[in-house]
């Protein structure tokens, strides 16, 4: 075998190795492996391509372009197993690493064509090999920004989940076309002033594809801006509605406990009077205030206010709630803000168990004290359908205000330093939170 042939046919596929990174830079914090296993894999598939495309094409005397084409293809298998992203949105990383290549590689063909003129193998001198890898490395450092900044942030933006099945044909068809405009030879690249014309005009692909990437990137990084403030907006008004309701039901209880001596000193003096229609006057206005009397459920007294209040809507439902809160009237988390917490839990819980067969409407609450300054919270309930869940680990909806509830709850949990994890298995929504004392 010869080996200087065999040596450039290293160093023509040692294309791969630049094209590997531009392709992983976007993606690598979505591998679904562990690093080490992740590295030694990618290793072994750029050597066993590297050097036995190497060994193959020295032996068959062809080029190198059935194994680049087979070799793309066992890549992007491997690509798209190891990451967990969509089809389309690997397709859109990959597609660009191979653009970015086919870029360097038909530079490359004009740019060494006067070296390649005397050249009679079907594989660039060594020289001319080494060019087209450099060219690769430096196209890849000019999208530097591109891959590790503006990729990563589209990759995560949800709202552009539906387009990335039109946005992949992008990198695709422009992968096709640089590549389709590389000479079959150097004589062919040295036709007039082809070359001289192609060595600057083709540095427009790379460049309208960089300026394009970051428009698109500075548009979508203000679309999330704009849907976050919404986002904010509405949960501030989640919250205030749910504080209102909180705040009423506080005062409405903390009114008929002050009220509640007062009454009892006037119906005592009608009854020891013998004014019994005067007492039944007086007492059946009383006895409407209190149709729905608070319902006692813990200790706690505004947090009893507000499950009371919830126990009475989810009753009219035909909805069950299982109470197992154990706490005492002085808990370590501001009152108003865990009664708001849990009013927007019984909220979500009640809105999904609606849509169930009257059986199955059952929601089972528990809240405690797992510490002296660490309050835990678990609420489950069944619910149909599938439910989606965002890169926070909270439900997906298209549907105008619904989610805002666990936001608020989120970031409730957030500002106590705590942690919430949302689970939906077997048709079981269960939400478990720990919020810790501010102190």
């Amino acid at each position: 075998m010869n080996t200087n042939l065999f040596l450039r046919y290293v160093i023509e596929l040692s294309i791969f190795i630049p094209a590997s990174i531009i392709a992983i830079i976007p993606v690598y914090y979505y591998k679904k492996v562990k690093a080490g296993f992740f590295f030694g894999t990618l290793a072994a598939l750029l050597i066993t391509i590297i050097c036995g495309g190497a060994f193959l094409c020295t032996f068959f005397g062809q080029n190198s372009n059935t194994v680049t084409f087979i070799s793309m293809v066992v890549m992007f298998g491997a690509y798209h197993y190891f990451f967990d992203l969509s089809l389309s949105k690997n397709l859109f990383c990959f597609a660009n690493a191979v653009m970015l290549c086919g870029f360097a590689t038909t530079y490359t063909r004009f740019l060494t064509a006067p070296l390649e003129l005397e050249n009679n193998y079907l594989v660039y001198e060594a020289s001319s090999g080494l060019i087209r890898v450099c060219s690769a490395v430096v196209i890849g450092a000019i999208f530097t920004h591109t891959l590790y900044v503006e990729f990563p942030a589209l990759l995560d933006t949800e709202t552009l989940d539906p387009a990335w099945k039109v946005l992949m044909i992008s990198p695709m068809t422009t992968a096709a076309a640089v590549i389709w405009m590389k000479p079959i030879n150097a004589a062919n690249a040295m036709t007039g002033r082809l070359r001289m014309i192609c060595l600057v005009v083709l540095w427009a692909i790379p460049l309208i594809a960089l300026f394009l990437y970051h428009v698109f990137w500075w548009f979508s990084k203000k679309m999330t801006e704009t849907a976050q403030l919404q986002q904010s907006y509405d949960i501030l008004k989640m919250e205030e509605k749910q504080y209102r309701i909180t705040q009423r039901y506080l005062q409405e209880t903390s009114q008929l406990r002050h009220d509640f001596r007062h009454h009892l000193h006037v119906i005592l003096e009608y009854a020891e009077n013998g004014q019994k229609e005067d007492l039944l006057a007086y007492t059946k206005p009383l006895a409407e205030i209190v149709d729905k009397p608070v319902k006692s459920i813990c200790k706690n007294i505004p947090l009893n206010a507000i499950c009371s209040h919830y126990y009475y809507k989810a009753h009219e439902y035909g909805i069950r709630i299982l109470w197992g809160i154990d706490l005492e009237e002085q808990i370590p988390i501001n009152e108003t803000e865990l009664c708001s917490v849990i009013g927007n839990l019984l909220d979500n819980s009640i809105h999904a168990v609606c849509k169930l067969k009257e059986e199955e409407r059952l929601i089972d609450l528990r809240i405690g004290m797992v510490s002296s300054e660490a309050l835990a919270i678990s609420i489950k309930n069944r619910y149909e359908g599938i439910i989606i869940m965002d890169k926070n680990n909270l439900p997906v909806t298209d549907k105008i205000n619904h989610g805002i509830g666990l936001r608020s709850v989120s970031n409730t949990v957030e500002r106590y330093s705590g942690s919430m994890v949302i689970q939906t298995k077997d048709g079981v929504f269960d939400v478990s939170i720990v919020m810790y004392s501010p102190d």
